[in-house]
């Protein structure tokens, strides 16, 4: 069984889960783009159950986006620590690409959705499927 590992910025807050997961999704809705402040964002599916916070679960302070999803983000540097999207999720977590230790050939990019309200200067990558 293969874990992967994640941390925020400051190093505060630590999390694992265990392959295999769900999917890697680039999300280009408004909504991601304002979360994460960025031009678009890449998030790991992973099944609830093979995710754990392995250290400083007190930090975690949760913003809730809407009634069916929320941000979990360290209260010290703001790296999101996990996300819950119970829409097109539901009994998942959703971590930030960015926010992991390493990279396996498996948590490369899967598909693309919301690509209608990309920014205008993003190129979409062929090799990924576009979900509308």
């Amino acid at each position: 069984m293969t874990i992967e590992k994640g941390s925020c910025h400051c190093g505060a807050v630590r999390w694992e889960f265990f392959l295999p997961i769900k999917t890697v999704v680039k999300c280009h809705c408004s909504n991601c783009r304002k979360l994460q402040g960025s031009d678009y964002s890449t998030w790991v599916v992973v099944p609830g159950e093979q995710y754990s916070i392995t250290q400083g679960s007190e930090k975690i302070t949760k913003y809730q986006a809407n009634e069916k999803s929320s941000k979990n983000f360290c209260s010290n540097c703001g790296t999101a620590v996990f996300l819950s999207n119970g829409k097109h999720f539901p009994g998942n977590v959703v971590l930030a690409l960015g926010a992991l230790e390493s990279y396996s050939e498996e948590l490369s990019p899967k598909i693309q959705v919301y690509t209608s309200n990309k920014a205008e200067w993003v190129r979409l990558h062929d090799d990924e499927p576009v979900i509308s």
